[in-house]
């Protein structure tokens, strides 16, 4: 779908809100004329490949609050357009207040396909700050006119506005999904020069979002919107020369890159709600597959996302190319090696050249002295569950942060042999190979082949292969 925009900048709007001056955020002052339509749409053609979908819009004033006169002109200069199957449809953005039902029966028959209501905020006391009161029941009243006419429904809202935040902007997206939108677009409020919110500026009585608290809101609200089938169709204004003019734009989180920002932020807050953001010791590396036309897009502006997530985690975020079109991620994590603290250093670096994890088993106080670093004399590993000498619960804490089910066994009581082998068993299968004496109760407990041996050390004595 490519829309071409025409722009009626404030026009037939009676009122005044705080923050708006349309000419400045279209980069248009004046009204086009019928002719300048036309030639906007002729213009437009000609770029625009023969096969691509094409739909006129009407934005940046209140188009039902046209006289019914010039409304009609607008619509039937397009109208031939859709007759001849040039342009499919048209779109307009218009005043909650401005809806009727004759307007938008006029609508319908002269193409007309989607109607965007500027809600900014259904907050009272936001729309009170704002100077525009505008009831709930007018907005449910004109989206019924609007559902009525059979034309699609489409929303606007604003976020940052005095005294707003994410909790109200919240609400206000859960009402609006209620009446059953098909798009949402939704803006950052900036303050421009000229305008009522500028003078609250200048006198401290105003703080507009930080860009990135402005990012944040958006992909917030975006998730919301998305998660219910509202199609988020806009994230930010479209930048134009005003815009990117500091005289114009007095403060306020603007950015020509603002959408991308947002969706880059959605990326991100998806990567964390699937990866545990702890520190994790062994982590390797975060591997991301997904098109190679994303990896850009998952980077972030000047790659502030990935930046980001690798200060978070403290390891390298790797892109790799997916060969279904589909994103998933990886936490690459190293094997653990739980080593006897007496192992020779040279050991030791070969282990972690092998890209082992390596980690120092404790030395129990009540083994022999030869053996008290020993990790079978202290943990059982069978499966992904995982039975250990209590003294060993800090090493446990890593094994549950990797998968496994840890259960605190029994103490170790005695450095007598065969008091000290209660751990030191040997999983092989569905067999666990142990000596005939006594063996620490958990391991007694699993439902598996039990195969008794005159071998204390069972688990040392024995090589699975």
């Amino acid at each position: 779908m490519k829309i071409i925009a025409i722009f009626i900048p404030h026009a037939g709007c009676p009122y005044k809100c705080i923050y708006c001056d349309q000419n400045k955020i279209s980069g248009t002052v004046n009204l086009p004329t019928t002719e300048n339509i036309k030639s906007i749409i002729e213009r437009n053609l000609k770029t625009i490949p023969k096969e691509e979908v094409k739909e006129v819009a009407f934005f940046g004033g209140t188009f039902t609050f046209l006289p019914e006169k010039l409304q009609e002109d607008y619509l039937d200069t397009t109208f031939p357009y859709i007759k001849k199957g040039i342009i499919k449809s048209i779109r307009i953005s218009t005043h909650p207040e401005a809806v009727s039902i004759e307007s938008m029966k006029r609508f319908k028959k002269k193409g007309g396909l989607l109607v965007e209501l500027g809600i900014q905020s259904l907050d009272k006391d936001v729309l009170r700050n704002i100077k525009r009161e505008v009831d709930f029941k007018i907005v449910k009243k004109a989206v019924k006119y609007i559902k009525d006419a059979c034309l699609k429904l489409g929303v606007q809202i604003m976020l940052g506005l005095p005294g707003d935040n994410l909790e109200k902007s919240s609400e206000t997206a859960k009402k609006l999904i209620k009446l059953k939108p098909e798009t949402v677009r939704i803006y950052p409020t900036l303050v421009l020069k000229g305008t009522q919110l500028a003078t609250r500026f200048k006198k401290g009585k105003y703080r507009p979002l930080s860009l990135g608290e402005a990012v944040d809101q958006a992909a917030a609200l975006s998730d919301i919107f998305k998660e219910k089938g509202v199609k988020v169709i806009r994230i930010g204004l479209h930048p134009s020369k005003d815009l990117d003019s500091k005289k114009i734009v007095l403060a306020g989180p603007y950015h020509p890159s603002f959408g991308e920002m947002v969706r880059s932020r959605k990326m991100r807050n998806k990567i964390l709600s699937i990866i545990d953001d702890k520190y994790i010791p062994n982590r390797s590396h975060i591997e991301i597959h997904a098109p190679k036309n994303m990896f850009n897009l998952i980077s972030g502006h000047r790659k502030s996302e990935k930046k980001f997530l690798e200060n978070r985690f403290n390891v390298s975020i790797l892109y790799k190319e997916s060969k279904n079109n589909r994103i998933k991620i990886k936490d690459i994590r190293k094997d653990i090696a739980l080593i006897d603290p007496k192992m020779p250093k040279e050991a030791k670096e070969k282990l972690k050249r092998l890209n082992y994890y390596v980690l120092e088993a404790f030395l129990h106080k009540k083994l022999q002295k030869s053996i008290k670093g020993h990790s079978d004399m202290m943990l059982f590993k069978y499966g992904k569950k995982v039975i250990h000498e209590p003294s060993l619960e800090s090493i446990a804490d890593l094994l549950r942060e990797n998968g496994y089910e840890c259960i605190k066994g029994e103490r170790i009581t005695s450095s007598k042999y065969p008091k000290d082998v209660i751990y030191n068993a040997c999983n092989v299968s569905r067999n666990i190979i142990h000596y005939k004496g006594k063996i620490e109760k958990n391991i007694k407990a699993f439902k598996c082949r039990y195969i008794p041996v005159k071998q204390g050390y069972a688990k040392c004595s024995i090589v699975p292969v």
